[in-house]
Formats: structure tokens, sequence, C-alpha cells
């Protein structure tokens, strides 16, 4: 027994081991591995070297695909792992009324897994088109370049297609820094993403190159990065941030459990703990001109009860408002009943002065898609789908400069915040992810709500129910925060926006088709060059 078990040794694992995986599933779990290793690398983890090897790998395991079967599925299974590790938080929503909902926690996440990593599956496929016939070890540079093109162009479509789910964009994984998250305002999302795909993938010329040969993959790896880092220094280096004399909002953050939240018998507590907020002591000496409220603050229908009307209004500084977020429904006795998520901005006479409605509900959240055919209950309170309002606005109400109101997750699609009509001087995002406890799913929210303020130039004021309500300048910097989980309040002065507006708040769509025509240039540009050889 001893000698056997001292003859026994481990199976010796190398790159070219797992490259020549033939088992299907064995394929399948080193994929979906790859997957989980650049979910490590999003917020909040931020292990920005399982990135590299997850996009990697990714390429080395395409690149031996010699069939579009083969490519579709293993972009697919890499997607199953990244979409199934990066939004697994997303069963927490379903805990909230676990008699309700709990039977869709172990098919909702795998579906969704399953449904949105057809776009890698659709990524790796396109990718394999453009180069089947380029397969020769020296032109890997020019694959890879391809590669992130196609990611970058199925991340756009992602971002859209079925009203759009721009989530975890690649380009995150850089948001453990200020510094490095500025590139954004040049390139826009999509652009940042396109260039940290191929950062991110370059290591993989190391397999087919030796000598001097990895020279110009290794300097092309490396430079992408001290781009970044070098161009957010520069932009930040004489970043003056300037503030609103007369104006301090008071961002409340009641954190209420949301098992809690529309509790009938809680109802009228959860309210005052908002009242309470708002008439406390300021902690800088500054006395609040404004007060924000959460996402779905007032659970009465505030333009239906005049008596909770009146009790939001006595808490409204004099010559200021309370911004706070509720459902508005039609007026009793109006046919079609509808009911709206919105921000309601009421003064201190008890007036609603202006009225936002959310226009990008959340699919099964707030509506429920063919509803006729289709049996899964609303994970909102009520048997209603909400109604969408007219889509993105600029609000301009007393005593604050003009400002972009969004609910939720209208803040995570970049290009789509503002009206480049009527361009507003901040973003206010109303929120509430107490759905999602303290899980990574808030924390991603965030970073997609600061990198929308780095390409638009603007500040953005951030008050969620629950995790993580912010204050940031126009550069996307935090200034002030309450943690997850934390009940409280902050009093804030308002950054002003950026004098000129960064290119991608404009050009952003622009900018990324020039730097995919001009990537797409240089990689056929060196397949010609190798077949003159």
């Amino acid at each position: 027994m001893s000698e056997h078990r001292k003859g026994w040794k481990l199976p010796k694992i190398t790159l070219q081991s797992l490259l020549d995986v033939q088992n299907r599933w064995k394929k399948a779990g080193l994929l979906i591995t790859l997957g989980l290793c650049v979910v490590a690398a999003l917020p909040p983890i931020y292990i920005l070297p399982l990135a590299f090897i997850g996009f990697s790998g990714l390429f080395l395991l395409l690149d031996r695909c010699t069939t579009a079967k083969q490519a579709f599925f293993t972009g697919w299974f890499f997607g199953v792992g990244f979409f199934g590790g990066g939004l697994y938080w997303l069963t927490n929503a379903f805990l909230v009324n676990a008699g309700k909902h709990g039977w869709l926690i172990p098919i909702a996440v795998p579906a969704l897994a399953f449904a949105m990593g057809l776009f890698i599956g659709l990524t790796t496929l396109s990718a394999h088109f453009m180069w089947r016939n380029q397969k020769h070890p020296s032109q890997a540079f020019a694959r890879i370049i391809l590669f992130a093109v196609a990611w970058t162009l199925w991340e756009w479509v992602r971002s859209w297609i079925f009203t759009g789910f721009p989530w975890n964009l690649a380009g995150t994984v850089w948001a453990f820094s200020d510094v490095m998250m500025q590139p954004a305002a040049y390139v826009g999302a999509f652009g940042f993403s396109l260039l940290s795909v191929l950062a991110l993938s370059l290591p993989a010329c190391f397999y087919y190159l030796e000598g001097n040969k990895r020279v110009l993959p290794l300097l092309a790896c490396l430079l992408i990065p001290i781009l970044f880092g070098v161009t957010g220094s520069l932009r930040l280096q004489n970043a003056n941030v300037t503030f609103y004399d007369e104006i301090t909002l008071r961002l409340v953050q009641p954190n209420i459990d949301q098992a809690h939240k529309w509790d009938r018998n809680l109802k009228i507590a959860n309210f005052n703990q908002h009242l309470e907020l708002s008439l406390a002591k300021s902690t800088n000496g500054k006395r609040p001109s404004h007060i924000i409220w959460p996402e779905t603050a007032v659970t009465y229908a505030l333009n239906r009860e005049p008596n909770v009307l009146r009790a939001v209004a006595s808490v409204v500084p004099p010559g200021g408002a309370v911004l706070t977020g509720t459902p508005r429904m039609t007026p009793r006795g109006q046919e079609p009943f509808q009911v709206w998520n919105s921000l309601l901005v009421v003064n201190e006479k008890a007036e609603i002065t202006a009225v936002y409605d959310k226009s990008h509900l959340v699919p099964f959240g707030e509506y429920i898609p063919f509803r006729r055919f289709n049996p899964i209950p609303k994970l909102t309170a009520g048997m209603v789908d909400f109604s969408a309002g007219d889509g993105i606005q600029t609000l301009q109400i007393k005593g604050l400069p003009s400002f972009s109101p969004l609910i939720c997750y209208e803040v995570i699609f970049p290009g789509s915040v503002v009206n480049e009509v009527n361009r507003p001087h901040w973003l206010l995002n109303l929120t509430n992810d107490g759905w999602y406890a303290d899980s990574p799913g808030p924390y991603q929210h965030l970073i997609s709500a600061r990198m929308r303020s780095i390409e638009e130039g603007l500040p953005l004021i951030r008050v969620a129910n629950t995790g993580i309500t912010v204050a940031t300048d126009a550069y996307g910097r935090v200034l002030s925060h309450l943690n997850y989980g934390q009940r409280g309040f902050i009093d804030v002065p308002l950054a002003k926006r950026l004098e000129h507006p960064p290119f991608a708040s404009s050009a952003a769509n622009t900018i990324l088709m020039g730097l995919i025509g001009f990537l797409f240039l240089i990689a056929q540009v060196s397949f010609a060059i190798y077949r003159k050889r």
C-alpha cells in the first residue's frame, strides 16, 4: 500500500495539454473556467491577471477550431461561465419573496447565462470567419486584433438588442483605479472595451512566437495599459473641481430590507425613516438646499395621496425641494389604469413641480415580456406591469442646474443617459440595489454609473435605498459615499460639469467605428504581407 502511494503522481498539466483536450465536456469545463477567470477581474474583485488568462485562453482554444460549430460552442461555453459567474447575484432577488419566486432560483440564472452566452458564441463564430484562411502562427497578432473587433461589435449589439443589457463591459476590469478609467472619456465605453480586449488577449502570441518575434506583442500588451495610465494621469493632473456655492444636497439612504419595503404593516414606519433622516442635523454645518430620496422611496402612489404629499413637503428646505422615487398611478377613476416607476419633485407647498417616468424598464422585474404566454410572475409588487415613460429628459427645477434623471439600470447604457438637444449639468441616478444583497451586483452597477459620468463629463449623484449612495465629480471620482448596508445620509455639494464635454459624449460611435476600421486594416495588411512572402 505504501509503495503504491509512493509511486502515485498527479498528472502533469501544461498549456499544451489543456489546448489538446479532446473530451468535449472537459473542454467545456475549461472554457467555463476561463469565463470565470474574467469574472474574477471584474468589480469588485479586480484580480486583473486572471483577465489576461481568461481572454488569452479563449483565443488559443478558438484558434484551434476547424469548423464553425466548434468556434461557436467555444465562445458559448466561455459565455456561460462569464455570464453565470458575473450575474449569479441575481438569485438574491428571488429570495426576497422566496415563497413566490424561490422556485426560479435553479432556473433563472442558468437560463440567462445560456442565453447571454450566445453573444460570446457569435463573437467567436464571427472571428472564426474573419480569419479561417489565415491560420499561420506568424499571423496570430492579426487574428487577435480581429478577435477584439468581434468581441466589441457583439458587446455593442448586446447593449441594444432585445432592449439591451450592457452589463460588465470588458473595460470595467480597469475600474479599480480612477486613472485607468479615464480613457473612456476619449474612446467611449465600447472603444475602451476594444482596446482592453486587445491588450488582455495579446499574451496568446507567446504560444506561437519565439525569441525576438515576441517583442512586438509584448510591447503592445504593455503599451495599451501604459497608455491608459498615462492618458488618465494627464487628464486628472489639471482636473480642477468646482462646486455650486449655494447648493447642498442631502442624499438619504434608509437601508430598508427589501423583504420589508412593501410590507403593509411597515409602510408608515419605512416612510417615517425617510422623514427622520431628512430632518436630522447636518454633519458639516450646512443646511441642505435639496433632499434626494432613492428609487420608490415612497411606496404610496404619491400623486394620489395628498396626506403623504403634505408629509413629504414638511421636510422640504426653504426654497428647495424633495426629489423622490415613487410609483405614479393614473388618477382614480381614469382608464386605462397605468403605473409608472417615477421620480417626483415636491416643493414646500406640497406641489409636484416635475415628473420623470422611467422609460427603460427591467424585463421580469417591471414588466413581463409576452405576458399572455409567460407564466413567470413579476418580481416587483403588484400584478400590473409598469408603463414606460417618454425617454431621456432634462429636468429644470427651482434652485438646481438642469439634470438628467435616471432610474435604476437606465444608467448602464452608454450614450443613452443624456438628452443631447438639451444637455444637462449633472446626472441623477435613483436606485434600489437592496434586491441583490451585499453581492458583486451593487458594485458592478456603481461602476457602470461612474463610467457614464466619465464619458459625459458630468458629475453623478447616485442615491440608493441601500448600496451604494455616492456623489462624484465630472471625472467619475467618488467625493463622498455611503456603504452598502449603511443607514444614514450625506450632505454634499454639487460639482460643476466640465466646460467642454469629452469626445465620447458626442462622438463615441464615430470613434468606435474609426478604431474598428483602423485595427481591421492593420490585420488585413498583416495578412497581405504574409501572403507575399
